[in-house]
This record gives structure tokens, C-alpha cells and sequence, in this order.
């Protein structure tokens, strides 16, 4: 056999061993969305939606602290770095609105990824996890509020989450 005879696996693992990068064929990106049905079904059955959604909450708490964003003194800083990270993950984007009136912050979430129809309203099952992602960032903001908390309000536009950020 000769040198030209090699198993293309044995040339790579010979060029891995003189310091050269190991061929390989490109990598395809996952496709999670299965995984995610499924989860999305017995979770749904198993926790009820009162038991996913603190579930889920606690998962955009852990990204918050995975993800932190930097300081900012402006909400529109805010946004800039929330939908920096956002898009980074894929996952849509925020506007943030401050109302006096109701001494808060109402956070829009347009384009979360769905899970077919599952969640209230349908295709909303994530709103969980950016409610927990968004007070997570927010607590880490300098001057944050401990007592303050997100929830996911009705939202007005089909498509998004609306989420106050304020006192309970």
C-alpha cells in the first residue's frame, strides 16, 4: 500500500500529530426545534403552565448571569445592549418604554422563537424565559431595585410579549 493509498482519516490524524489542522467536513448548525416541541409537550403536561413558566423564568435568570450586559444609564443603552445579545442568540428584539404613570418599565419583545403554537397567546411558549432574562439584566443595572420584578402583561400586538418591569 502506498503513501497515496491512505484512509483519509489516517491523513488527518498524521497532520494533527506535525501540528497541521485536522480536515474535517464543515459542521452543520443543529436543529433544535424538535427537542424543543417535545420538551415544550411534557412540560406542559407534567409542570402545568404555572409550574413551566417559573421554570422558565429561572432559565432567562441563569442566561441573564451567563450574558450579563454592561452598566448602562439610559433605556436606550439598554436596548442597545439587550438587542445586541438578543440577536446574537437569535431570538428577536426589545423595545423598552418607561410609563410614570404606572412607575415602571414595559418592555416589548417582538420575534421570540416559537414552539409551534404552544403558550397563551400561541407561539409565545419562550415569553418565560425573556421574562426571567429581562429582570435579571435589569436587577444587574447599578441603582437596581431588588423589590422590583417582571411579569408578562396582555400584549396589544400579535407577535410580541409585553413584559412590566417594576413593583408588584
Amino acid at each position: 500500500m502506498s503513501a497515496l493509498d491512505e484512509m483519509p482519516a489516517a491523513r488527518a490524524t498524521e497532520a494533527t500529530r506535525r501540528g497541521q489542522p485536522e480536515l474535517r467536513a464543515p459542521r452543520i448548525a443543529p436543529d433544535w426545534r424538535p427537542l424543543l416541541r417535545a420538551l415544550a409537550e411534557e412540560l406542559d403536561a407534567i409542570a402545568g403552565a404555572s409550574g413551566r413558566d417559573a421554570l422558565l423564568h429561572g432559565v432567562g435568570r441563569q442566561l441573564a448571569i451567563q450574558h450579563p450586559l454592561t452598566a448602562q444609564s439610559s433605556t436606550a443603552g439598554l436596548t442597545l445592549e439587550m438587542n445586541e445579545v438578543l440577536s446574537n442568540f437569535g431570538w428577536g428584539r426589545v423595545r423598552i418604554a418607561f410609563s410614570a404613570a404606572d412607575a415602571c418599565l414595559y418592555l416589548t419583545h417582538e420575534d421570540l422563537p416559537r414552539i409551534g403554537g404552544r403558550g397563551d397567546p400561541p407561539g409565545t411558549w419562550l415569553g418565560g424565559v425573556v421574562e426571567g432574562l429581562y429582570e435579571g439584566w435589569l436587577a444587574q443595572q447599578p441603582g437596581a431595585d431588588a423589590t422590583f420584578a417582571a411579569h408578562r402583561v396582555p400584549a396589544v400586538e400579535d407577535g410580541t410579549v409585553l413584559i412590566r418591569y417594576g413593583k408588584e
